[in-house]
């Protein structure tokens, strides 16, 4: 019973240490989280570029990137959530400001409005020239080899152009620089010239260093940087914080963290000379004296069958590198091994210490070094280490190492008998190889050797050939050696440095000889993972909150997108029947002058109104990321025109002075001319708002830079009003806020600014401002255009417009907006034939006689069938008239989508309601006039 007793105590504390340990970590699970969700999650993109930012297959990140961020979120607390990219992607995604920070970004002064660059960089990328391998003239390891020579680079490349003048400038070599379009640079052409002669060298980047050309010359590109988006100042000052930090702390970290991915620079390039490839031909095999087995330089035929030593795995890099075969001559020691090659009978030795005999030392010639191993001291129990007068054992052949200090030395020819000495007495100590001791020491017991842990114990290893070397053999192997980047020896190493020891220790007699630790180790892993289960059941319900909380929010865009295009075409229907009926009753002439002037003030009022929807509804779509830029073929010369024309009839209200100046080489452009105008029309709009009676304001554009593509233009509004204090100069760009009097502030929604800053942004630029009070204020930004083709201006201004002896057809369900749009175009002379639905517009055409209706104007939304699916009917019709007869869209949907389906449909145009009559007449009048000249002659 006492016994029994006895045995249940242990058990019931570890039981209590168990529960203990369980309630701690249940306490302390929710107080990590809760901290770790405070920390800032930043959203980085992650392209997959060498060196850079990798992704290994365990999913693990690294390079100069990940390798920078890490050290820059010791200080800052960031945590990083990465999302997988291209780099164009990666480019137009950070753009649109998905990312808060992006790496690998270089400087560019015209780049500062799209990134906040910090005030430290990353280090310096490097430049590479290229040569092909089979080109003799070109060794690179001399600098006069590339004079005179023809370097191919790319035309964009232009601070890495730079740089290669000053790298040729400082070695005092004058080369030809041939430039290469970028659509030549794409279609691989620069590596077509170089493969075939056309050009000598190419320029590259460290990446285009994978082997297939020869690197002759390596030199500092342009730095690099990890970027902010432009209008973070917070995180940018936080980032410049950490940098200066680490800087401070390791002026060398750039350098440092560039070499641990870059640091063999062109080590895979080293090509034979035609001297070196007759020897391989002639000589056949090379000998490679080893001893039959010595861990971990020669393990073949062995017990180890899962390597076979660095010296074969070495051999086979070499000989697929160069086609030169070697066989092994084995023997029974490392001393037999390195006489064999004194004696001529092997052409070189396996491996050759630092330390060998002072005998061989001028009989043998070292190659490169291929490994640096650590040697160990062992000593017998005994006697203390270093101390006087000990003896040493050593293996035959070596040398005392210059780390160890002995008064005298005994040779034994293998390492088993040196251990075994040290293990019986017969010397004190003794030196050998760390991976070959720690074998012998698993695979057997010594109970008197115990091993003695140095610091500067490092032994370089080469292969030993006979002096003098034969020089095409031994550049040819320091060539193989060379030609291997430290990270593939350290993997041959890495791989033949495996424990192989036979001893083993079963599960059962762990637990009997220690019980209380095997119970507490089993505790523990029972513990770590209840835990893991916990947080990984945490994080899935967080993932399913998550999902549902994006599912949910898609919904409601999706609902709101709805809403908004319902709610555009709800609401401008009834306002083209106020706008069309106005404009009806402002051309009848026996309308008395004081109604005309009662009409002018209810055109005015439905204008605005219209504005202030246009402007709700604008900025509805940004906010959800629905307001689209559309990329059309536009006349800048004629939209400023126009703009000029509109603005005018305001300012002279105004009594303001408005002139405009331009500077443009281009006028041909592709871009969205209309959101373009909608901002320098709101921009002028303020300008002549806020300045008083008798001041100016001036529009400007000036092209600024062009290239073969495109062209950069800079517009300016500026004018002499009251101006904008500074603290109010960021606010005026908010929703709905505004600045100036009380009866300034009470026109407008104060939606105009935002607007415009939100479409110059899509546009790629950054609406500024420039103001003081009482002296007026500037309104600009820059943006990119590319070039277009020439559009042809309209021939005829509205007031011209006649459509006598037309027939049109009129697509229209609302009974009110049928009878205006008939009357407006009856006005003007033409015959309007009225469909009620898109199903009776198709059957009213089908049934026309061919060349009988002139055009067609078709509403989007009608019954039974709708304007897009009955103008895809009458395109696919069998009508003589169906791929030509101009059909314009005559909608209250005017959101971009809307216009962009209503192309795809087949519509050659689109007139948004409520209409501006003057531009129904100019477009109608535009399509006119081209039916009348496309149509074929009919000798009527």
């Amino acid at each position: 019973m006492l016994h029994t007793k006895k045995d249940k105590t242990p058990q019931r504390k570890l039981w209590a240490l168990f529960i203990a340990l369980l309630t701690i970590v249940s306490f302390l699970l929710p107080i990590y989280a809760e901290g770790a969700e405070n920390r800032k999650v930043l959203q980085i993109p992650f392209p997959e570029v060498e060196g850079f930012s990798m992704t290994d297959e365990k999913g693990n990140r690294s390079g100069i990137i990940v390798d920078y961020l890490n050290e820059i979120a010791k200080y800052t607390g960031w945590v990083y959530e990465f999302t997988e990219t291209t780099g164009e992607d990666m480019l137009n995604d950070f753009l649109d400001g998905k990312y808060d920070l992006m790496g690998g970004t270089y400087y560019s002064e015209s780049m500062e409005q799209y990134f906040g660059y910090p005030e430290y960089s990353c280090g310096y990328s490097k430049s590479v020239l290229l040569a092909r391998r089979e080109d003799d003239d070109i060794r690179g390891y001399d600098m006069k080899d590339l004079d005179g020579k023809t370097i191919g680079v790319a035309q964009r490349a232009t601070e890495n152009v730079r740089r290669l003048r000053e790298f040729l400038s400082a070695n005092a070599l004058d080369c030809t620089i041939r430039e290469y379009l970028p659509e030549e640079v794409a279609a691989g052409k620069i590596n077509q010239d170089l493969k075939s002669g056309v050009i000598d060298l190419k320029l590259g980047n460290v990446g285009d260093d994978v082997g297939e050309f020869n690197a002759v010359a390596y030199f500092d590109a342009q730095p690099h940087y990890i970027v902010t988006q432009p209008g973070n100042q917070e995180l940018l000052e936080q980032l410049n914080w950490a940098m200066e930090n680490i800087l401070s702390a390791n002026p060398n970290f750039a350098v440092e963290v560039y070499d641990r991915y870059f640091k063999d620079l062109g080590v895979r390039n080293l090509t034979l000379t035609a001297e070196e490839k007759a020897y391989i031909e002639q000589k056949g095999s090379v000998t490679v004296a080893v001893p039959h087995y010595y861990h971990p330089f020669y393990c073949i035929d062995s017990k180890d069958s899962n390597h076979e030593g660095i010296i074969p795995e070495l051999l086979e890099r070499i000989e697929r590198l160069y086609d030169l075969e070697f066989s092994f001559v084995c023997v029974d020691s490392y001393a037999q091994a390195l006489e064999l090659v004194k004696q001529g009978a092997a052409d070189m030795a396996g491996f050759y210490f630092t330390d060998v005999a002072e005998e061989m030392q001028n009989e043998l010639v070292q190659t490169q070094s291929y490994a640096s191993l650590n040697d160990l001291v062992v000593r017998n129990k005994s006697v203390t280490y270093p101390g006087e007068g000990l003896t040493c054992g050593i293996l035959e052949g070596r040398h005392l190492p210059s780390y160890a200090s002995a008064s005298s030395v005994k040779y034994y020819a293998t390492i088993e008998e040196v251990v075994d000495a040290v293990n019986n007495g017969e010397v004190d100590f003794a030196c050998g190889l760390f991976a070959r001791l720690e074998q012998l020491l698993q695979d057997n017991i010594y109970s008197n050797v115990v091993p003695v842990t140095l610091s500067e114990n490092r032994m370089e290893v080469s292969f030993a050939m006979p002096m003098p070397a034969n020089p095409q053999l031994l550049t040819i192997i320091n060539k193989g050696i060379n030609s291997l980047s430290e990270k593939d020896k350290l993997a041959i190493i890495d791989h033949n440095l495996v424990s192989i020891g036979n001893s083993s220790t079963s599960l059962k007699r762990l637990i009997e000889t220690n019980p209380i630790l095997s119970v507490c180790v089993m505790a523990s892993f029972l513990i770590v993972t209840m835990a893991a289960v916990a947080i990984i059941a945490s994080m899935r319900i967080r993932a399913v909150n998550m999902e549902k909380e994006r599912d949910k929010a898609a919904a409601e865009n999706k609902a709101k997108s709805e809403f908004l295009s319902r709610m555009s075409h709800e609401i401008r229907t009834p306002m083209n029947a106020i706008v069309g009926t106005t404009a009806l009753m402002s051309m009848d002439t026996e309308v008395p002058e004081r109604m005309k002037s009662s009409l002018k003030k209810l055109d005015a009022s439905s204008q605005y109104l219209l504005s202030l929807i246009n402007d709700i509804l604008d900025m509805s779509r940004i906010d959800n990321g629905m307001l689209a830029i559309a990329q059309e073929d536009f006349s800048l010369n004629q939209m400023l025109d126009e703009l000029c024309s509109i603005m005018q009839i305001q300012a002279q209200r105004q009594q303001i002075t408005l002139t405009s100046k331009t500077k443009i080489k281009h006028s041909d452009l592709i871009g969205d001319s209309i959101r373009l105008k909608q901002v320098l029309m709101n921009l002028l709009s303020n300008a002549i708002k806020f300045t008083s009676a008798n001041g100016t304001v001036q529009l400007s554009v000036t092209e600024t830079e062009s290239d073969k593509e495109r062209a950069a233009y800079l517009f300016q509004v500026t004018d002499t009003g009251s101006g904008i204090n500074e603290e109010d100069q960021e606010r005026i760009f908010k929703s709905f806020e505004q600045v100036g009097t009380n009866h300034m502030r009470s026109q407008g929604t104060g939606l105009g600014l935002p607007i415009s800053r939100s479409i110059v942004h899509m546009m790629g630029g950054t609406l500024k401002v420039k103001s003081k009070p009482e002296e007026g204020s500037e309104f600009y930004f820059r943006i990119f255009l590319p070039y277009g083709k020439p559009k042809e201006a309209p021939a005829l201004k509205d007031e011209e417009a006649t459509f006598a002896g037309t027939h049109f057809l009129l697509a229209e369900d609302n009974p009110i907006n049928a009878e205006i749009a008939t009357d407006l175009l009856s006005l003007r002379g033409a015959h309007v034939v009225l469909a009620e639905d898109g199903l009776k517009a198709v059957e009213c055409f089908k049934q026309s006689e061919p060349g009988y209706f002139t055009l067609i104007l078709m509403d989007l939304q009608m019954p039974n069938m709708g304007g897009l699916e009955a103008t895809k009917c009458i395109r696919d019709s069998d009508h003589p008239d169906a791929a030509a007869i101009p059909i314009i869209a005559l909608t209250a949907n005017s959101f971009q989508e809307d216009r962009e389906m209503a192309r795809e449909a087949g519509m050659n145009d689109f007139l948004a309601k409520p209409l501006d009559i003057n531009r129904v007449y100019m477009v109608l009048q535009e399509w006119v006039s081209k039916r009348t000249i496309n149509r074929p002659e009919t000798g009527e």
